[in-house]
């Protein structure tokens, strides 16, 4: 009898929830400790691969690609399609329609703002969105705990972010370049003791909170302290520890990508099996099938892939409209997982296996008419405010003296702003020895090369081509050769080739000197200076026959070129001189 009781007691007793998303192995892999099989894997393909080229490709398939999945569930859901059928027709329209005037009149820096700033709160608020999910998972709704997860994660995030010189650097470049004002480099320091000293207080808070909550007998999910954990130390080492500030941001968009994916997948699996109103793509893609989630990784790619398109696109109109396109999807993504995945809501909290009466009905729409029309009123505000500023920068500064000694000016103050980021001293450096002032462009160039160790390659290379200017060609192959030694596969690689073989070729050094011309030229086999410089060695050594082979050719590149006229005539009487 007793053995019966305790039978039918097991029977009735309600099935114990999990605080995991999917399983122990698979949180781990995709939500939690996804950093620590994403390093390995980038590093090693640092190996192969620079760090520009490993940022251009997770930024087409990985950033563009995974906008894909929240654009399906958002035209793919019918319940949810009718919920916000306004949003859905009207906001893409609109940003379409706000993007394209700034890319064909030039005005995209501010964009560029916009988009910087969006991004980081949508990469923060996904993180916060785990915490919640987590959270959930064991029954904690305390509303004083999800406060203090939001200002948690907005701290670290926003700790991150003003500590790490490229990404301030990026910002206020951009801000520049868009007419902004000059910002005082004290400003600077101080926004980022202010904010360290902030994150240090909520941090102390938080964890009080914490240890509050366990004498009360309320545990938080271990899990959701793990991941914030991680995700902070990841977010912190790739924005600031890392020395390519684009190879950092690639890290943590694979890490944000690798989240998104799988908690889509997850979601819309749980709603195939229970929903039966789910679409009949949906029910065809997300099924338990090795087959559909290679699929679906495979549609990502595709839509990633389009956003590269641009790249290979010579006519400006449709490059523009392509890029319109790509910056309408991104600012979609940031704008609508902002609210069709919230945790709050029964809908979702049904996908994620969370159970919680108090959610509210998904029936309703979370902000309506003027009240969700006002929150856009900043965004376009700050788009026009932009693009006004560099509109009437460009127009008040028309003179090619002045823009160069306002472009200075900005450059000086971000080498003063930031004075410990390498990238900063080597623009100005840059810009110096466009204007011929190799001096103050050398110094600028030695700055850079301090401040990094001497371990910037392009710092490098810009001081060895200072080092040529003046005729110190054996300074000039020392500083090339550590560039080859510290970046041998830079996208700009070949010119650093060219340059050493130049080098090479003035300082009598004829077999080096042809041997780092045909390096530039097996790499950028369309490289017209190499071809000209290789051309000319040939001919000084009486190889008449490969002179001409390769003087033609420069020429040819040259006058299919948009600029080159000097190079050019400098090619024809090379070959002229030559007997037939």
């Amino acid at each position: 009898m007793n053995q019966a009781i305790a039978q039918a007691d097991e029977t009735a007793a309600p099935p114990r929830i999990s605080r995991w998303i999917i399983s122990p192995a698979w949180d781990l892999i995709l939500f939690i400790a996804t950093p620590l099989l994403i390093l390995p894997t980038l590093w090693l393909s640092r190996q192969s691969f620079s760090p520009d080229a490993i940022y251009g490709f997770v930024a087409a398939f990985g950033a563009s690609g995974h906008h894909l999945p929240g654009l399906m569930r958002a035209y793919g859901d019918k319940a949810l399609f009718r919920r916000f059928r306004y949003r859905f027709t009207v906001v893409p329209v609109l940003l379409l329609a706000t993007t394209l005037p700034l890319l064909f009149t030039e005005l995209r820096q501010g964009m560029m703002v916009i988009l910087v700033l969006w991004g980081f709160w949508h990469g923060l608020m996904q993180v916060y969105g785990f915490a919640r999910i987590y959270d959930a998972k064991v029954g904690d709704h305390d509303p004083r705990t999800s406060r203090l997860d939001w200002w948690l994660c907005l701290s670290w995030f926003g700790v991150g972010l003003v500590n790490s010189d490229g990404r301030v650097y990026q910002m206020l470049e951009a801000f520049y370049q868009s007419g902004g004002f000059l910002i005082d480099p004290g400003w600077i320091a101080g926004l980022r003791g202010l904010w360290n000293v902030g994150t240090g207080l909520v941090t102390l808070a938080y964890f009080l909170h914490v240890f509050r909550c366990r004498s009360l007998g309320r545990t938080p999910n271990p899990l959701k302290l793990l991941a914030l954990a991680i995700s902070f130390g990841f977010w912190w080492y790739a924005m600031v520890e890392i020395d390519h500030i684009l190879f950092g941001i690639a890290l943590f968009e694979v890490f944000h990508d690798v989240q998104y994916l799988g908690i889509v997948w997850v979601f819309n699996r749980k709603r195939v099996d229970r929903d039966p109103n789910i679409g009949s793509f949906s029910r065809f893609l997300f099924r338990r099938s090795w087959a559909m989630l290679g699929l679906y990784v495979g549609l990502v790619i595709g839509y990633g892939f389009l956003s590269s398109l641009q790249q290979s696109i010579s006519n400006l109109s449709l490059q523009n409209l392509l890029v319109a396109a790509v910056w309408t999807s991104t600012l979609l993504h940031f704008y609508f997982d902002g609210f069709i995945w919230k945790v709050r809501e029964r809908g979702t909290q049904a996908g994620l296996g969370i159970k919680d009466t108090a959610g509210p009905e998904d029936s309703r729409p979370l902000s309506d008419g003027l009240v969700h029309t006002a929150k856009w009123l900043p965004f376009f505000l700050a788009v026009a405010a932009l693009a006004a500023s560099q509109w009437w920068d460009a127009g008040v500064y028309a003179s090619k003296d002045e823009r160069n000694r306002r472009a200075l000016a900005r450059y000086q103050n971000l080498v003063q702003a930031l004075p410990r980021y390498a990238h900063a001293s080597l623009t100005l450096g840059t810009r110096q020895y466009a204007d011929g002032d190799l001096s103050t462009a050398g110094k600028s160039f030695d700055l850079a090369l301090a401040v990094s160790g001497g371990r910037n390659a392009r710092a490098h290379y810009n001081r060895g081509l200072v080092d040529a200017a003046i005729h110190k060609l054996d300074s000039a192959v020392e500083h090339y050769q550590r560039a080859l030694d510290l970046e041998p596969t830079s996208d700009q690689v070949h010119h650093v080739h060219f340059a050493m073989g130049a080098a090479r070729q003035s300082l009598g050094q004829i077999s080096e000197a042809e041997t780092h011309y045909l390096k530039a030229l097996a790499i950028q086999p369309q490289f017209a200076v190499a071809q000209l410089g290789i051309g000319g060695l040939y001919r000084s050594t009486g190889q008449t026959e490969k002179a001409r082979h390769h003087l033609r050719i420069a020429i040819q590149l040259l006058r299919d070129g948009p600029d080159g006229a000097k190079q050019l005539d400098a090619a024809q009487k090379q070959l002229d001189s030559l007997s037939p």
